[in-house]
């Protein structure tokens, strides 16, 4: 009759609803019963599907007696590593993080400097994109692979004027320029336009390229180009420097204290009362009136009321206007044969010669008092000798500079002499009150002169006529 009631030892086993999970419940028997054994176990876990991730030792717990009756973590999936979505790395400070005044460490705001430019040389490195990472799948307790989340892939945000590296990780600059983003896209513009004015909406613009500006330069800004600059409006008293041309649809004035500098040409309506300076030619259609000019090449003023009046013209090649000088005999300087910006250079270079000459005799004399000494160096003390390899290692240096800057005084002496070939062209009236220099030699007018070329000869200053 007991045997009846006898009760062996069972197994429960339970599954997790997303299958990671499984446990085992082992109830212990009853009336003298069999204990559960681990097969038992383990033949539950097959029949419930649980195959993956059994743990062996939970195994061996779950059947011992002071474990009957209590949920034992029998099997644990691997849930999958989701993948990395690709990024992109900005290699250049992005608008937000550059733009706006800049204020230095005691408070003071600079408006000339908002950041608004940020050039870029051609094969600057703009963006990197970092590849997405494929994730790994995971397996639940039933065996059943999960797959991970597909990371999101990005591509590299290339615009106009940039390239990219055969793998599209890199994107570079193909050219010389601003780097910006439009349309989502990073781009490189060659040109920088400035629709309107350069003031305290712009702040001061230093570009690696071309400017294009539809309005005027104001007073007390500084625009500077790697290329041509081109201006719609007026120069009010703003410096204002291109490695190129200068095209001034307006004119450039008011600015004794700027100046207006070009590598190449530089082409103006009027000058008035400002400095200006050009690697090559100054063309001006009306007028340069008390202004400081100097030009590698020619000055000219070409319309038919073209004047030159007051100031200091100078000019490598040729000055020419119709009318030069005032009836009010204003003083007005024209300078020609000597290239101006040689000029101010050969003065330096004469003076630098001069003091390099006297340090070079010193030195020569001391190294000249020692070989007479007949000391050799392995006699001298430390200090002594280190003095004497010093005053070496300083005489080889300055014969070094002082055959550079010969052969470049030499350079511009061969240069002024090619002045001879100068000349001031006047199609109208010469007024008392011009001095006319070429080369070394002046001319001043003292009467009126009508249609007179001023050329040299022999040394001399002539007056030719034009018809």
């Amino acid at each position: 009759m007991a045997e009846e009631h006898r009760i062996d030892g069972q197994v429960n086993v339970r599954v997790d609803k997303d299958m990671m999970r499984a446990f085992v419940e082992v109830t212990g028997p009853e009336e003298e019963g069999v204990p559960c054994s681990l097969e038992q176990v383990r033949k539950a876990l097959a029949d419930k599907g649980v195959v993956y991730g059994i743990k062996e030792e939970a195994l061996q717990q779950a059947v011992l007696a002071e474990n009957w009756c209590r949920d034992i973590l029998i099997a644990e999936g691997v849930a999958p590593v989701d993948g990395v979505n690709a990024s992109i790395i900005f290699k250049f400070p992005l608008p937000k993080e550059r733009i706006g005044p800049k204020v230095d460490d005691k408070g003071n705001v600079d408006y000339h400097d908002l950041g608004l430019i940020y050039n870029v040389k051609r094969g600057t490195l703009l963006v990197e994109r970092i590849p997405a990472i494929e994730g790994e799948p995971g397996t639940n307790v039933m065996g059943v692979q999960i797959p991970p989340k597909k990371p999101k892939e990005l591509r590299l945000p290339r615009g106009k004027n940039t390239v990219a590296d055969n793998e599209e990780r890199f994107l570079y600059a193909a050219t010389d320029g601003h780097v910006a983003i439009m349309d989502n896209k990073v781009v490189v513009d060659p040109v920088l336009h400035i629709n309107g004015n350069i003031d305290y909406s712009t702040g001061d613009i230093d570009f690696i390229g071309n400017i294009l500006i539809s309005g005027m330069v104001n007073s007390g800004f500084k625009v500077k180009a790697d290329g041509d600059i081109e201006i719609n409006g007026f120069i009010e008293g703003a410096d204002v420097t291109a490695a190129g041309s200068i095209v001034v649809k307006g004119g450039i004035a008011g600015g004794l204290k700027s100046l207006v500098k070009a590598g190449e040409n530089i082409y103006a309506r009027f000058i008035e009362n400002s400095r200006v300076e050009a690697g090559k030619d100054v063309i001006v259609k009306d007028a340069i009136m008390q202004s400081f000019v100097k030009a590698g090449g020619s000055v000219r003023v070409s319309d038919r009321k073209a004047i030159i009046v007051g100031g200091c013209i100078q000019a490598f090649q040729e000055v020419e206007s119709k009318v030069l000088g005032s009836q009010l005999a204003t003083q007005t300087i024209v300078e020609v044969g000597i290239n101006p910006l040689f000029r101010a250079e050969y003065q330096k270079l004469v003076k630098q010669k001069t003091e390099k000459k006297k340090l070079f005799d010193n030195l020569s004399n001391n190294l000249q008092i020692f070989q007479r000494s007949g000391a050799s160096l392995e006699n001298l003390s430390e200090n002594k000798r280190r003095t004497l390899l010093k005053m070496l290692e300083d005489f080889k240096k300055l014969r070094q500079e002082m055959a550079e800057i010969e052969e470049r005084i030499i350079y511009l002496e061969e240069e002024f002499e090619k002045g001879s070939m100068a000349r001031v062209k006047v199609l109208e009236t010469v007024y008392p009150g011009v001095r006319i220099s070429i080369g070394q030699s002046m001319y001043i007018v003292n009467d009126i002169v009508k249609f007179a070329a001023f050329v040299s000869d022999q040394g001399e200053v002539k007056l030719t006529s034009l018809r």
